[in-house]
């Protein structure tokens, strides 16, 4: 998989505009953009036939090597037949409860 950002490239290119757009990163992971200046990185993906998108947090929170390390667990994920998404709910309702 061909990663095609790095640091400087989400320093000096991830600058807000008038609509909202994404950098693609390869492999599903992408920062989004929005129009306000916040970034966030997403994790697009298709399980049973439908596309689903995962948000990991925003940058510089979660920084470019933790979104791709989160971003290959939920590939790791996919290719055993568990949903990323369903995973993170739950882990999400059991923290709460």
């Amino acid at each position: 998989m061909a990663e095609k950002l790095n640091k400087a490239a989400v320093y000096r290119a991830a600058k807000p505009k008038d609509k909202d757009y994404t950098i693609n990163d390869g492999g599903g992971l992408i920062l989004l953009v929005k129009s306000s200046g916040v970034k966030l990185w997403r994790f697009i993906y298709r399980f049973s036939g439908k596309q689903n998108r995962l948000g990991f947090g925003a940058y510089p929170d979660i920084t470019l090597e933790n979104a791709r390390r989160k971003a290959g667990e939920s590939r790791t994920q996919i290719a055993n037949g568990i949903d990323p998404s369903a995973t993170k709910k739950t882990g999400q309702a059991s923290h709460t409860s």
